[in-house]
């Protein structure tokens, strides 16, 4: 037990350099105190064999992206540049793609030969079809197919005339006529012919009924034999065009046999599709569309492998899609609306992502175990994977991959995936701890200098003096609640400082300096605390009962916490207990109205347990105890109350009252022991705020767990009242010392015989509970006789 000064509270000074301001300080190359994460991610990023993927864990505002895209950057650009990825045409089956993977850059090459390749080869059609050479080719065709064509049906008309018919040829096909001296009958000429005539001509008509269809063959066979002529000719002036480009191509990507294939098939779809290319503008879109290049992935600009972060990771930004237009109310689709992701983008690299995020969307999470157990990328749309849509779409090819995923994510994140999803610890092998703090040893702010000085060269900033160095060192220590830690909640920090080159602006300031940090930590308190000034409002208006002068038996002023996500704050609260004849025992009305956490449920048991083995080792526990949060109307949870519940429980029992000028925090277990407990900064200057508003007088104080000494960082204020003598904080390690600072009276140690001494608190307590038991005794006596 002990009343601390304040020396005990203040920041040692060897722990700073000497150093006049943020000017003579380097910034720092990389980031600080996170050793054990370097080796680790290095360890992951080099293990190149399968599952060993990257989960770094660590509180959020730690600096884990900012950690991890640094380093893996770095790792990255000593790798080797990896393969663009481009999907062509199918010219085999139309629902699907074929894939080619290309080294860096030369996807885009691709894309802009076949590009320029499509426009060249309209024009050579163009000429080539326009050319005199061409065009009296076709005029030598013609001719033939027409002297042919022209000899077949003279021979026709030459046989029907003399079976009595003039033949003549119509657009709906060969007619023949009845004739007389070569030259056709009439209806009526016909008509009256005589019937032996007639019946010589129906008899002939049969035999020029054979002729015909024997022409109609001829000419049938004739019109495709000479169709074969002009088809051959339009394919030799095809492929005189397009031979020399397709065999540029070849020679310039001959290393990808894909590639080779693709250039020949393309060559031959273009020559058997030589219809298509006698319309220019028909032949333009043709062409244009068969030879795209879909390029996904383009690394033509990429330093060393890829690094990917990827900060919407739904299932097409991740995964990719296959996109739709709609025309004339039908959804249509084709292979150069194929949509990489940035799985595709990062392959061969590095995969970041947020494992909230991943989770958050849905069949995500799926889909990414899938591709990296089967080391393959499909692209599908959602809709096409789950049977939502049964239409048929697009099927590109998939494409291996080789990438390493680095997931970042909280602990808690970390430990449910690892204990309910078992493809997690196959996939995720990697664990790289972010530790949230570091020793505040000389080395250790030395390097925190170096930050800061890396900080205000980033962001422009004016630099910072000495003494607002040591101050934003003191910030650390409060965001690591421990005077001996630094925090590494670096994010703050640089908002921090951010925040005080603002201030320092208006004060037309050459450098940030102390009243700069101390001014921006103020704001930004400001501009949160409305909550807390709500209640430190009720307290001074005593609309929350807390009193901090007399003495009161069985009442004690306890400390709590208020987390409100962004803000925390501490307030005071009464904490009673009254006594009465019964062998009940201990009952805590916050548990019996269901207001009281499992874990302040558990520290009234252990009370429980410290009160009966103190005092009840020979007689029973016979009396009635009830203790209660008064006007706390919420959970109540934690053990940090439990000391005072014990001395405000200790009091009503012995009936020595408690100093309401001293506030008490502090977990006990079974054996009396103080623990050290959380938020203890909070809880004392919330205390502190109620007691300066009354008027501060020298007996104002709290009593805290003695380990909670290092986890001191107060304000100026605070700081300034103790050291003037006008505030206490007293550190205990059990609970008997405890007692003579709130009872002003000896706790009392047990003697030999197993009593305590007279006038001792602990004396008080068990000549009540003895007396309590013999007067219930002596009722039951009573009652027996009768």
């Amino acid at each position: 037990m002990r009343k601390l000064s304040y020396k005990d509270l203040v920041i040692p000074n060897n722990i700073f350099p000497k150093v006049k301001s943020s000017k003579n300080v380097s910034p720092c190359e990389t980031f600080i105190g996170q050793e054990n994460a370097f080796k680790a991610i290095n360890f992951g990023l080099s293990m190149e064999k399968k599952g060993y993927n990257i989960f770094v864990v660590g509180p959020s505002g730690t600096g884990r992206r900012s950690f991890v895209e640094s380093f893996v950057h770095s790792f990255a650009k000593k790798k080797e540049k990896q393969e663009d990825l481009a999907y062509l045409v199918d010219l085999e089956n139309p629902y699907s793609a074929k894939a080619v993977l290309l080294p860096a850059g030369l996807g885009k090459n691709l894309r802009e030969k076949l590009e320029k390749a499509s426009e060249e080869l309209i024009l050579k059609l163009q000429r080539t079809f326009e050319s005199d050479e061409y065009e009296e080719k076709r005029k030598e065709i013609e001719s033939e197919y027409k002297e042919a064509k022209e000899s077949i049906l003279k021979e026709l008309s030459k046989k029907a005339l003399k079976l009595g018919f003039v033949v003549k040829l119509t657009p709906t096909g060969i007619v023949y006529v009845p004739a007389l001296d070569g030259k056709p009958l009439t209806q009526e000429q016909y008509e009256n012919l005589s019937e032996e005539l007639k019946n010589m001509y129906e008899e002939s008509s049969k035999k020029v009924e054979h002729l015909i269809s024997g022409v109609i063959h001829q000419l049938r066979k004739l019109d495709a034999e000479y169709a074969e002529k002009f088809n051959d000719l339009d394919k030799y002036a095809i492929l005189f065009a397009v031979e020399p480009l397709f065999e540029e191509l070849k020679s310039e990507f001959s290393f990808s046999d894909k590639l080779l294939e693709y250039f020949q098939q393309i060559k031959d779809h273009i020559i058997k599709n030589s219809s298509k290319l006698k319309n220019f503008e028909e032949a333009k879109v043709y062409l244009k569309h068969i030879l795209t290049v879909n390029l996904i992935v383009d690394n033509s600009e990429t330093e060393g492998a890829p690094v990917v972060f990827e900060t919407n990771p739904t299932y097409p930004n991740l995964f990719g899609k296959v996109e739709y237009v709609s025309k004339m109310g039908v959804s249509y689709t084709d292979f150069t609306m194929i949509r990489g992701g940035a799985i595709h983008r990062a392959n061969g690299g590095y995969l970041i992502l947020n494992a909230e995020d991943i989770l958050r969307n849905p069949y995500v999470w799926d889909k990414l175990k899938k591709t990296l157990l089967t080391e393959k990328i499909i692209i599908e749309n959602l809709d096409s994977v789950y049977g939502i849509n049964p239409t048929i779409t697009l099927k590109p090819e998939p494409v291996d991959i080789s990438l390493k995923v680095i997931l970042i994510g909280t602990p808690d994140l970390y430990y449910l995936l690892y204990e309910y999803d078992e493809d997690f610890q196959k996939l995720f092998k990697v664990k790289v701890e972010f530790d949230w703090e570091i020793d505040a040893s000389l080395e250790n702010v030395k390097q925190y200098f170096s930050f800061i000085s890396n900080v205000v060269e980033t962001n422009n900033l004016k630099p910072l003096t000495s003494k607002a160095l040591k101050k934003v060192v003191w910030y650390s220590m409060r965001l690591a609640e421990n005077r001996e830690k630094l925090s590494m909640k670096m994010g703050k920090i640089a908002n921090l400082i951010m925040e005080a080159d603002y201030y320092s602006n208006l004060r037309e300031s050459d450098m940030i300096d102390a009243i700069d940090i101390e001014k921006a930590i103020r704001e930004h308190e400001n501009r949160m605390k409305l909550f807390r000034d709500k209640y430190d409002e009720s307290l001074k208006k005593y609309e929350i009962m807390v009193e901090t002068s007399g003495e009161q038996v069985g009442q004690i002023n306890g400390l709590t916490v208020i987390h409100l996500g962004d803000f925390t704050f501490g307030h005071p609260v009464k904490i009673t207990a009254k006594t009465y004849a019964g062998n009940v025992g201990i009952i805590d009305i916050q548990r019996e109205s269901d207001l009281s956490g499992n874990i302040h449920s558990k520290a009234v048991l252990t009370l429980i347990g410290y009160l009966g083995s103190k005092y009840s080792r020979e007689i029973p526990f016979s009396l009635g105890v009830s203790i209660s949060f008064e006007q706390v109307y919420g959970v109540v949870e934690g053990d940090s109350a439990s000391l005072a519940e014990t001395l405000a429980i200790i009091s009503a029992i012995s009936k020595i009252p408690i100093k309401q000028s001293i506030a008490v925090t502090g977990s006990i277990n079974q054996h009396g022991q103080v623990q050290p407990i959380g938020g203890v900064n909070e809880k004392i200057e919330g205390f502190y705020r109620l007691c300066k508003y009354r008027g501060l007088d020298g007996t104002h104080g709290v009593v805290i767990p003695e380990a909670n000494i290092r986890n001191l960082v107060l304000n100026k204020d605070i700081m300034m009242d103790i050291k003037n003598g006008k505030f206490n904080i007293w550190t205990v390690k059990t609970v008997d010392e405890a007692i003579e600072i709130l009872m002003g009276k000896p706790a009392g140690k047990m003697t030999a015989r197993g009593t305590y001494p007279k006038g001792t608190v602990n004396y008080y307590v068990e000549q009540e509970l003895k007396k309590t038991y013999e007067k219930l005794n002596g009722k039951t006596d009573k009652k027996k006789k009768k």
